[in-house]
């Protein structure tokens, strides 16, 4: 029973027209006379004893656990006293209209909003007519006694209706609103449980004990197509002994999503040939940001596979058979160059010259693909031995000086003073330096530098390609050794073929070793890479 005044107007989820309002009153037979008998009769006595209302209605509700809990500090109780104190002054104003049903209407909807239940105010009026009714005793008798309350029942009847009714109607539009929700939650789950089990790819849900909790038909094919009241219950794994186990302890404890293409998985056991998945799996948390559980999600690759296996066969086959007319084309040249069949005038020559070029270029874009082709299918051969690195980077950079001094580059190199041979294929590690070396002069301007760096210790040889060129974004750095990417005219690296960097990266990894990039844009780059030791 908590009052706020006429200058305090709360939300009332109903609203009474005035007719409503004189029913209502009709049916109560609460009439005029009753209002002003309350006004003139009550409202004195009201004025002068108001603080004592007060102080002996809030006894009563501290002296009970539940509804002390309405009022959990002095703060919250005073500002309470003086609403419930400004009801009273209304209480017994005998204006009882719009203004007044409307203050009701809405005092019912705030008690449940703060769930103060019927109940509890239900004693609260049974408190104020336990104090107004012997004061009235007192000071009245016979008929106007029993006039003055019969009129104080019929408000307070009145007044209690009005905020229970609001109460009633703010409850059930709570509970509509949690059978909308629950309602919706359940159209949700029916949907995602649908999109899920027609999804053409294979999804299980996890604990994070890796216990399977549920899972599409899809992924019931993977397994056997065992039950799925088999499955559910038991451990990924004892399900799909084929998976990698480290891997999904490792999303566990890092807590990322991890992801892999064209793997060669087995997930059971009676599965013999060979099928590849791109797969996926990543950690499912709640609102606090703590793991729940986990998904996976298997996607059958194997005839994108068997396809790009295709394509690089005939790639290569293609390759393979281009590089025989070139070498012999290539030969035939030099034989006319070298005048073997008859003299050579300058303008023939510089003809045979630009032939023999192109020639030569086609040739090491054959030759790298054919390369490519045996990394990737894990063919190539290295032929290690052993070798100073530095003596062959001394006489690569003396090779390519001529043309960095064309383009008014500075090209210097910098050796340790005294190094030592490591076991490597000379002739691959001069390609990767040469693909370095040529990235820097094509993306370095006039009157800029390349530097080319050695060093050793006991374990590592490393070396690296600096210069002063455009530089890469930190956005094309995870791209820069992947195959056939070219960051276009705006980046840096644009080769004919994108297999370069690719390339060097096998190269360094077939020898175990590392290869990566530092760079700022506009500011120059330098690539490493270590062999070791």
């Amino acid at each position: 029973m908590n009052g706020h005044g006429h200058n305090y107007k709360p939300d009332a989820l109903i609203q009474l027209t005035p007719e409503e309002i004189s029913l209502r009153k009709q049916w109560l037979d609460f009439t005029p006379s009753d209002e002003s008998l309350v006004k003139d009769k009550i409202d004195a006595l009201v004025d002068g004893s108001m603080d004592q209302l007060i102080e002996e209605m809030y006894k009563h509700f501290l002296s009970f656990e539940e509804t002390r809990t309405f009022f959990p500090d002095d703060i919250v109780l005073k500002r309470a006293q003086a609403a419930q104190k400004q009801y009273f002054v209304e209480l017994t104003k005998g204006d009882y209209g719009m203004a007044y049903v409307n203050n009701r209407l809405g005092v019912g909807s705030t008690h449940h909003r703060i769930d103060l239940d019927p109940k509890w105010y239900l004693g609260a009026y049974n408190q104020v007519l336990s104090w107004f009714i012997p004061k009235l005793i007192q000071q009245y008798n016979g008929l106007e006694l029993n006039q003055i309350i019969s009129s104080l029942l019929k408000l307070i009847f009145f007044d209690m209706g009005l905020a229970i009714e609001c109460y009633i109607a703010a409850k059930e539009q709570s509970i509509n609103r949690h059978r909308d929700a629950l309602r919706e939650l359940d159209t949700e789950r029916r949907t995602t449980r649908s999109i899920v089990e027609s999804a053409p790819i294979g999804i299980v849900s996890l604990t994070t004990d890796l216990i399977c909790l549920e899972c599409n038909e899809i992924f019931l094919t993977m397994v056997d197509g065992i039950d799925r009241q088999d499955l559910i219950g038991k451990s990924l794994f004892e399900v799909a002994p084929g998976l990698n186990t480290p891997l999904f302890f490792e999303v566990l404890k890092a807590q990322h999503a991890y992801r892999q293409t064209a793997v060669h998985l087995k997930f059971s056991s009676q599965v013999t040939d060979d099928s590849y998945w791109d797969w996926a799996v990543w950690p499912v948390k709640d609102d606090a940001g703590s793991l729940t559980s986990m998904v996976a999600m298997f996607i059958n690759a194997t005839d994108r596979v068997v396809l790009q296996q295709q394509r690089e066969d005939f790639v290569a086959t293609l390759t393979h058979d281009l590089k025989t007319p070139i070498s012999a084309t290539n030969r035939a040249v030099r034989f006319l160059l070298d005048g073997d069949f008859g003299p050579v005038n300058s303008e023939q020559k510089e003809v045979l010259e630009t032939i023999l070029q192109s020639n030569t270029s086609l040739h090491e874009l054959v030759q790298t693909l054919l390369d490519v082709y045996k990394f990737d299918s894990g063919v190539k051969e290295m032929n290690f031995k052993s070798t100073n690195l530095a003596s062959v980077i001394k006489q690569m950079v003396t090779e390519i000086m001529p043309l960095a001094q064309e383009k008014g580059i500075d090209l210097s190199v910098n050796l340790p003073t005294h190094s030592f041979e490591i076991r490597c294929d000379e002739a691959e590690i001069r390609r990767v330096l040469q693909n370095l070396i040529d990235n820097s002069l094509k993306f370095t301007a006039s009157s800029g530098f390349i530097k080319v760096n050695m060093s050793q210790d006991d374990d590592q040889t490393t070396i690296s390609v600096s210069d002063s060129g455009k530089g890469i974004s930190e956005e094309n750095k995870p791209k820069l050794f992947q195959r056939f990417w070219q960051a276009g005219s705006t980046g840096r690296y644009y080769a004919s073929t994108g297999l370069g960097l690719y390339l060097s990266r096998r190269i360094v990894e077939g020898h175990e070793g590392q290869i990566w990039c530092e760079s700022k844009l506009g500011e120059g780059s330098t690539f490493f890479f270590e062999l070791p030791v």
